[in-house]
């Protein structure tokens, strides 16, 4: 039986360092975590996440003591982007995207090795590209491309802005753009009332399109769901923002309209 190689080991045949005692790798700009993060409350652990700098704005970050200043990846500041406010404010949190940022712009041929590594050794299934951030260039949206195609054992979805981006995908099975901007409509996301309208309006012209249940279950997460992973349109309920959907007098018609839909079940990863 062939021996099952350490995480070190695995690492080292991407030709990256990595240190076992303090579970970093090594970067051009030093020894950082592994750029892809394992889950959080809403996408669910095992759902493995990697994100930059939301926006347009320039952020001041540190990375092993030393400045940068970096711009956001976003070719636009949504109004009410989540990605800007609870956990996102925190210096630390915009310090690791920061790091990755810097990585994506500066280093992608180590970045790329660094993520193929990273799922080899986690042996990941399942991967949302851009819990914050989006694809900021053909070049960068490629190396993803390659990343998906060279893993088809993982399940992998993004969303994007970017028109020119959005086919990046297409011919991969294993692999899902999500448009979020709706060509003449608008966003992806919004309150009750622009959700329920968008989604019959999609509907009507015969898109596929599927609402998340966020805000609606909260045992939902992304670790036993496709529909990002095989949806054209995803919709979502704007959330992390003043505005209380709870409280809003369509909530009920929301819940009922997103109960109505076939649940998307993954059944293999």
């Amino acid at each position: 039986m062939e021996k099952k190689m350490t995480k070190k080991e695995v690492y080292a045949s991407f030709g990256i360092e990595y240190d076992t005692k303090t579970q970093k790798i090594k970067s051009p700009i030093g020894m950082v975590k592994p750029p892809l993060v394992d889950g959080n409350k809403k996408i669910g652990k095992g759902a493995f996440h990697f994100s930059t700098l939301p926006g347009t704005a320039l952020y001041d970050v540190v990375v092993n003591n030393m400045s940068f200043t970096v711009k956001g990846t976003c070719p636009c500041d949504c109004v009410g982007c989540y990605a800007k406010t609870g956990n996102y404010r925190f210096q630390s949190v915009k310090n690791a995207l920061g790091m990755r940022t810097i990585l994506a712009r500066e280093h992608m041929a180590f970045l790329e090795r660094a993520i193929n590594a990273q799922i080899a050794a986690d042996n990941i299934k399942l991967l949302r590209i851009h819990a914050a951030g989006d694809m900021f260039s053909l070049e960068y949206a490629a190396m993803w491309q390659r990343i998906a195609r060279n893993n088809p054992g993982v399940i992998v979805w993004t969303y994007t802005k970017l028109t020119a981006c959005e086919s990046m995908f297409d011919g991969l099975n294993n692999a899902n753009i999500v448009k979020s901007i709706i060509p003449g409509i608008g966003k992806n996301y919004g309150t009750c009332a622009y959700i329920i309208g968008l989604y019959h309006t999609l509907k009507a012209a015969g898109h596929d399109v599927y609402i998340c249940r966020c805000g609606v279950d909260n045992n939902q997460h992304c670790t036993t769901c496709t529909g990002c992973s095989k949806n054209k349109y995803v919709l979502f309920l704007e959330h992390s923002t003043d505005y209380k959907a709870a409280q809003d007098p369509l909530f009920p018609e929301f819940i009922k309209l997103v109960n109505s839909q076939p649940v998307q079940f993954i059944t293999a990863a």
